[in-house]
């Protein structure tokens, strides 16, 4: 490919997924849900990237599962992921009071209440599960909130992005040092901050390896070092689909009483068990589609092709 082709097909790339979101912010919930299942379906028959990581990870994670329900989990959450993706043009431009009113159920909203009755911080963990983007909304539209995220490189869609999660008292900032700075002022100051518990970090040193559904993960170091400096409290969360594009149901839990151990690898393992009990709920809406444990304790081999 030329140098001058090159940013010509990123061009049409970044014009296609701006009317991709602008679409779908257009669209009822019950034809998204459509869309991810027909697509789903579509790309577990053609297979690729996505298809052979989710494949290895469900391997890895449900060892004991025959092989019928795993071919079942991995067409399922192959459909989830697609319908996650279709939706957050939805959660970023439709009329927040449209989504924030598919909300039909809260379960355990009492930990978060109680958690920030003790004046230090919150924490709360939102792992890659269910609709992350509706779950933040639901967050600040309870609470003023400050979450991290990775800018992205198209300026229009960092926008669209900083925007749609903006609308009710949520504050973006950047996933690096100065936002780490800004996480822990927040949480000195009592507030709530949001924050992604299963994700490898960019540098290993800013991890510690951990048991995450039986298998050793490079886990985030984070959550402990914010506890460790404002002895905040801890929940988790996520915002669970239902089927047909009824809506969805917000699940809270409350902390692994390990996670404020002194001990970073017990406390990041209790970190994990937390994030696992979430997936338990719905383990199909969960992106299986990530590299999750593509760095190895003593330089293992990737398990990833």
């Amino acid at each position: 490919m030329s140098q001058q082709t090159k940013p010509m097909k990123q061009q049409l790339k970044n014009t296609f997924t701006l009317k991709l979101l602008a679409f779908c912010a257009r669209q009822p919930l019950s034809r998204l849900y459509k869309m991810g299942s027909w697509l789903g379906r579509l790309l577990y028959r053609f297979g690729g990237r996505s298809v052979e990581v989710t494949k290895i990870n469900v391997d890895l994670c449900y060892p004991l599962l025959n092989s019928k329900d795993k071919k079942q989990l991995i067409t399922t959450s192959l459909q989830e992921t697609l319908r996650t993706g279709f939706e957050f043009g939805w959660c970023w431009q439709a009329d927040v009071k449209e989504v924030l009113g598919s909300i039909k159920t809260v379960y355990g909203l009492e930990h978060l209440e109680m958690a920030h009755q003790q004046g230090k911080g919150v924490i709360v963990l939102g792992p890659h599960l269910g609709n992350w983007e509706l779950f933040g909304l639901f967050m600040s539209a309870n609470y003023p909130m400050t979450a991290m995220y990775a800018v992205p490189k198209i300026a229009e869609l960092d926008q669209i992005i900083t925007k749609g999660r903006s609308r009710l008292d949520m504050q973006m900032v950047p996933a690096n040092l100065k936002g780490v700075a800004q996480l822990l002022r927040k949480l000195q100051q009592g507030d709530v901050v949001g924050v992604l518990p299963d994700q490898e970090p960019d540098d290993r040193s800013g991890g510690v390896f951990a048991p995450f559904m039986g298998v050793e993960a490079l886990s985030p170091k984070l959550v402990t070092r914010l506890i460790a400096k404002t002895g905040a409290q801890v929940v988790a969360g996520f915002a669970k689909r239902l089927p047909n594009g009824e809506g969805f149901e917000i699940h809270l839990i409350p902390a692994d009483s390990f996670i404020y151990s002194a001990d970073e690898r017990e406390a990041v393992s209790a970190m994990n068990r937390m994030v696992e009990q979430l997936v338990a709920i719905a383990p199909e809406q969960y992106q299986w589609e990530y590299k999750r444990f593509k760095s190895r304790p003593n330089e293992g081999k990737d398990p990833y092709p």
